[in-house]
């Protein structure tokens, strides 16, 4: 079963012919289309190509889904993490985001959500589903119209999906903290701005909308834990009772300085990363924990100072951390006041790390940084031993 995806991905790519155009030399530059253009960029199953510019990455049994900036997504297989092996890539035209549920892909196309099987190949197009980005695509298509412009400059979100627990015995794939997708049982959470969408995925591959939440905050990221979301956005964490997970239902918030956040819970405590750049330019840099025992009045415990931190991994007393050109640390975080005082382990040479993921099932933790995937075997969290890298392409 180990190869079963990965072989039956292959043997998909015959069964995918698309008309389909590349933007693969234009940087994040978008030469103006119509709606109706942009979907004719086929999805397709191509040949394995070099990582140029990762974003999010997910993984899922023995594979690991990363994200090219609104390219698609490259399919490795890491039954032996020492020697991952790129076997192919889904190109997915204006993707930035991606989770996985049984052998079902779903990512973002520009404006549209959009299914892919990866054993047969079939693929399914929710029209509209990112509020956000159709918007801005009416605004451009009234520009053009009124001969304002031809131009779209692409959105980077360095975003990655955590998953959520398994249902209906499709395993449900995890991810790290930067996360604009989620997967909880048949369920799966989009948010899109100021809003959280709910689709229905108990028929996998055909994805229905439920619901939709109305947040008066930007929000960015979303983690699902024992029954709740906690959700990050630039002026705060946002906690959703989830226990009918059609409709979530606001609990509490913890506030803090307007900044860029991802956030990871562990036990009765909640770990929230604020940092400045991008949208958050006069934010500042420094972890928050935050204390959720009482889940309707979170309360600060301590916060510490960082250089730039990205996406955060917590598991038990160990916190595992992107600190920007900082590069990747290791903490022990039993006690909660002096984080900054028990530095376990650090790997400055990653330059600009930005996420980070746990594997469990195979002991490894997984950093994505400027020049590259890393791999480490993290048996003794204290003593990480990095054991591969795929290298990112200038």
């Amino acid at each position: 079963m180990k190869k079963t995806f990965l072989f039956g991905a292959a043997v998909a790519a015959s069964a995918l012919v698309f008309s389909c155009t590349s933007d693969a030399d234009s940087g994040n530059s978008l030469t103006y289309k119509t709606t109706d253009e942009l979907r004719k960029d086929g999805i397709a199953l191509q040949d394995a190509r070099a990582l140029k510019n990762p974003g999010k990455i997910y993984i899922q049994k023995d594979m690991i889904l990363i994200n090219e900036m609104g390219k698609g997504i490259h399919l490795v297989h890491n039954a032996n993490p020492a020697k991952p092996e790129n076997v192919g890539f889904v190109n997915i035209p204006g993707n930035v985001d991606v989770a996985m549920k049984g052998d079902i892909i779903y990512a973002d196309s520009y404006m549209d959500l959009v299914t892919l099987n990866s054993k047969t190949g079939e693929v399914k197009r929710v029209k509209n589903a990112f509020k956000i980005f159709e918007k801005q695509r009416r605004e451009q298509e009234r520009m053009a119209f009124n001969g304002e412009g031809l131009g779209m400059k692409g959105t980077q979100f360095m975003a990655v999906s955590q998953g959520g627990s398994n249902g209906g015995g499709n395993p449900v794939g995890a991810g790290g903290s930067m996360a604009r997708f989620t997967i909880v049982e048949n369920n799966l959470y989009v948010l899109d701005g100021n809003t959280m969408f709910v689709y229905d995925i108990t028929d996998a591959s055909n994805p229905k909308e439920i619901n939709s939440i109305a947040m008066d905050f930007n929000v960015e990221t979303v983690f699902p834990h024992e029954g709740q979301l906690f959700i990050g956005g630039t002026e705060g964490m946002y906690i959703y009772d989830n226990t009918d997970p059609t409709n979530p239902r606001f609990l509490s918030k913890f506030e803090h300085a307007v900044a860029c956040d991802p956030v990871v819970v562990e036990g009765n405590y909640a770990y929230v990363t604020l940092r400045s750049g991008g949208p958050c330019d006069r934010a500042i840099n420094q972890l928050d924990v935050v204390d959720i025992s009482d889940i309707k009045n979170p309360t600060l415990v301590s916060n510490s100072q960082m250089h730039n931190p990205h996406g955060l991994s917590v598991k038990g007393n160990t916190m595992y951390l992107c600190d920007g050109n900082q590069g990747f640390k290791v903490f022990d975080i039993a006690d909660k006041n002096a984080i900054l005082d028990n530095l376990k382990f650090a790997d400055r040479d990653i330059l600009k790390a930005y996420d980070v993921i746990t594997n469990e099932e195979n002991g490894t933790v997984i950093v994505v940084g400027k020049e590259g995937i890393f791999q480490y075997d993290a048996m003794d969290p204290q003593n990480l031993q990095q054991i591969s890298k795929i290298t990112i392409e200038a």
